[in-house]
């Protein structure tokens, strides 16, 4: 009796957790999206390459200097709260900050020094050159604030953990943006945007942290510096796969082809990330729930939590996948411009990749929770130099379908083969209940789909798609595939 209740309680914390990280990445995509359409319409598919390349540096180098810290302070820090063990805690958060803040300089120090190596040899650049300097300077306050998001996740303070990231971040960016851009509208200008905002990101996190942890202020500390080390060795690894699947692709496309196809491929990806939206708010409340729960050892509730969570995030995903990939060329020309639906093949391969990636739910979090961390980064490291030596071998050929092509087909792979390590592990396959039904499904709607579109009933295909989302929609809801009971159940686990 009281296993599950404990059990609804571990589902509604997933849920309501869920639904605060869900609403904010809602916002979140939509700043974002409109941050996009409006760089792709002022400076164009060669303009947004530009500043595409410019981020994704930086992305890259503050995976780097988290050194997976944000991931492993979600895992110490419920285990910590668990066991009470407060000193420990205070001391790990503190090892966290100032290391992820001395390596973040170090390497921002190091993207400024070699600014004209990587614009004019790497990327061919010359617009670049100017980009790189705030690029250098805004690592680490993007690093700081997103160790402090994982800090905040692991308190399961969901809400103060993505604020910065998911609103203030993208919100300012869009606004400062377009008060420079009053004066013309420059790739210069979205980077500066981009920097003022993410220090005021930090500056609002910092605030967070000091409020959550003032009762362990004052306490000593001390910290298992060797076991917190090897866990973010683990996860620094992980990540930087996250980055061979994420922006090797990008980069491999601006060594070889134009600043313009870097903006035609980059607006691309982008939009594909819609279906995995969910995914992305779920994996910053689940993970710290399967900590605890596991550090428990109920086997039992883990399966069920891991199980319902996927299904939830496939219900989401199925109907973002169908849109895109259906009306994708409608949406890359009216909202981007004719120019971008030369990305349209691109768009289908990437969203059969991330529809596989949102079907196998959360398995790299699973893992990494549960001790599997090493395991999971064999896994993502070794197909993520495959989706390199892939990239360098057909974008040459077919350009930014080689591409979509490489990196989809390795993203499916890290996550199906992280599924059947999942189940040696706990004889479970975190594959989505009625699976079945959503495959028969999606291909009954492209179906008749295509036969209307293909015989120009033009008002008849929009109209198809609307009704059978409705459909699908209506029949989630009903069946709590969609948790919207949970959302309003009252939660006790605190």
């Amino acid at each position: 009796m009281e296993q599950g209740k404990q059990g609804a309680d571990n589902l509604a914390a997933g849920a309501k957790g869920g639904a605060i990280a869900f609403s904010l990445k809602i916002l979140s995509t939509g700043l974002g999206f409109l941050n996009q359409i409006i760089l792709a319409r002022i400076l164009g598919a060669g303009g947004i390459g530009e500043v595409l390349l410019a981020l994704s540096i930086v992305k890259v180098a503050a995976l780097i200097a988290k050194f997976g810290m944000e991931e492993t302070m979600m895992r110490f820090v419920p285990l910590y709260i668990v066991r009470k063990d407060y000193a420990r805690l205070k001391g790990t958060i503190y090892f966290a900050l100032q290391f992820c803040l001395l390596l973040s300089i170090f390497l921002g120090s190091l993207i400024w020094f070699f600014s004209g190596f990587i614009s004019m040899d790497v990327f061919h650049s010359d617009g670049l050159l100017k980009l790189l300097p705030f690029i250098a300077v805004a690592l680490p306050a993007g690093v700081l604030y997103e160790v402090i998001g994982g800090i905040l996740k692991g308190y399961k303070d969901t809400f103060r953990a993505l604020l910065p990231l998911f609103i203030i971040s993208p919100f300012l960016r869009l606004v400062i943006f377009l008060l420079l851009s009053i004066r013309g509208g420059t790739p210069l200008y979205a980077v500066a945007a981009f920097l003022s905002a993410e220090i005021f990101s930090m500056l609002l996190s910092i605030v967070f942290l000091f409020k959550k942890t003032n009762k362990i202020r004052a306490l000593k500390h001390g910290t298992e510096y060797k076991r917190v080390l090897n866990v973010a060795f683990a996860m620094i690894f992980t990540g930087v796969s996250a980055f061979l699947f994420t922006s090797t692709d990008l980069w491999i496309v601006g060594m070889f082809d134009s600043t313009e196809a870097v903006g035609i491929y980059g607006v691309t990806a982008k939009l594909v990330t819609l279906i995995v939206f969910s995914l992305g708010a779920f994996s910053t409340v689940i993970p710290p729930l399967i900590s605890s729960i596991y550090a428990s050892n109920d086997l039992n509730e883990l399966r069920k939590v891991v199980g319902k969570s996927t299904r939830w995030i496939l219900s989401t995903a199925m109907p973002i996948t169908l849109i895109l990939m259906l009306e994708g060329d409608i949406i890359l020309k009216y909202l981007f411009g004719e120019k971008f639906t030369g990305g349209y093949t691109a768009l289908l391969i990437l969203c059969v990749g991330q529809l596989i990636n949102a079907g196998c739910g959360l398995v790299g979090y699973l893992l990494q929770m549960t001790g599997g961390h090493k395991k999971y980064m064999k896994i993502a490291l070794f197909w993520g130099v495959v989706n390199v030596i892939l990239n360098i071998i057909l974008v040459p050929r077919i350009g930014i379908t080689g591409a979509a092509l490489s990196t989809a087909f390795c993203l499916a792979m890290v996550n199906i083969v992280a599924m059947f390590a999942v189940y040696s592990k706990f004889s479970v396959l975190t594959l989505a209940e009625g699976l079945k039904f959503d495959i028969v499904f999606a291909a009954v709607v492209a179906f008749f789909y295509f036969l209307c579109r293909y015989n120009d009933f033009s008002p008849g295909y929009h109209i198809l798609l609307g009704c059978s989302l409705t459909v699908y929609i209506w029949k989630s809801v009903v069946k709590n595939d969609i948790p919207w009971r949970l959302l309003f159940s009252k939660n006790k686990s605190g």
